[in-house]
């Protein structure tokens, strides 16, 4: 239709206007939606801009070893992404838009997989090592991975590998790691083991420069299962778990490292703000709010199992008022968050 007189065409549209609009699109499909309006728009719009971006809550289907599923904030929704190159893989966590794969053979096989792409980057096997799982934050390209050994675990190891690497960079940690409470952050390793005294470690001269004592005990078992770093401060979370015949009850308890004259401790504090939090089984990291519409603060996202239909469920949790509400259109059963990342590079 004809532009009426006196009204404008949107593909006319300063291009600086184009991108501010876009940077207020909470999820990478609105994006890619957007750019498809006209050429202006999408030569104004790029796919890897790096404004902020919502993550997908990313999940194998369990009846299909062949499709991904992942989670939309922002819509509320599942969708399935076919990836037959994945099959009989196992996934151990996420950084920069790739999927760290293996492959269920003999030798073990593992790559860099970015399922929106189809861009898969072979990497060495750490033949060495036997557990390990990745601790990086999720929006960083760098890998980061801890290893424990898988004889004795008497050993702690800190590997990088980053995609293109034709091997990992290894060193030895002076820490023990059994409950796989850790954070990486700016070259330095945070280790928490069973609700004992915190290791900070340097991981260039792989030792311990200080340790934690950990927070006051409280009823019941005070084991921790994330920390993460965010807006200059670290949080320790601990998980509180109600298992009934049907369902996982959980709630949280946060603590935050204060600096005392020369010391350290952890503080307990009753919320987090504007940020949420966004954990898996064993990684977390965190937002702002106010960068996206329609979303809260001082909320945690999280998976439980609902045992009576044995699957796993999306949850968001008010630190506010204590409930606990189950997001619509998804279930699944491993499952992790994601950056997607439309860029066909690494």
């Amino acid at each position: 239709m004809a532009a009426g007189k006196g009204s404008r065409q949107w593909s006319n549209l300063p291009s600086d206007l184009i991108h501010l609009i876009s940077t207020k699109l909470p999820d990478l499909s609105d994006r890619v939606r957007f750019r498809a309006v006209c050429k202006m728009w999408k030569s104004s719009v790029s796919v890897s801009d790096p404004s902020p971006c919502l993550p997908w809550f990313v999940s194998c289907d369990r009846d299909n070893t062949d499709e991904i599923v992942y989670y939309s904030l922002s819509a509320k929704k599942a969708c399935k992404i076919h990836c037959p190159q994945q099959r009989n893989s196992f996934f151990h966590g996420t950084a920069g838009g790739f999927i760290l794969s293996c492959q269920d053979s003999s030798p073990r096989s593992f790559s860099l997989f970015n399922p929106l792409t189809g861009l898969e980057i072979s990497v060495p096997n750490p033949k060495e090592f036997g557990e390990f799982f990745v601790v990086s934050n999720p929006f960083q390209k760098d890998l980061v991975v801890i290893f424990g050994d898988a004889q004795d675990w008497d050993e702690t190891f800190v590997s990088l590998i980053r995609p293109g690497d034709e091997a990992w960079v290894i060193g030895k940690l002076d820490m023990m790691l059994y409950e796989r409470v850790c954070l990486w952050y700016d070259g330095m390793c945070y280790i928490n083991e069973y609700g004992t005294p915190t290791s900070i470690g340097d991981a260039t001269t792989r030792s311990v420069l200080s340790t934690v004592p950990p927070p006051p005990r409280e009823t019941g078992p005070l084991s921790p299962r994330y920390m993460l770093k965010t807006c200059g401060e670290i949080l320790l979370i601990f998980t509180h778990i109600s298992c009934t015949y049907k369902f996982e009850e959980i709630y949280f308890t946060i603590y935050q490292l204060n600096k005392v004259g020369e010391n350290y401790q952890w503080i307990k504090v009753r919320g987090i703000g504007d940020r949420m939090l966004f954990l898996d089984y064993i990684r977390s990291f965190a937002l702002r709010a106010s960068d996206f519409s329609g979303l809260r603060g001082n909320c945690i996202y999280f998976k439980k199992f609902d045992y009576g239909r044995l699957r796993m469920l999306l949850c968001r949790h008010d630190l506010e008022t204590g409930t606990t509400e189950v997001l619509p259109n998804f279930s699944g059963d491993w499952s992790t968050w994601m950056i997607p990342n439309l860029s066909e590079s690494n």
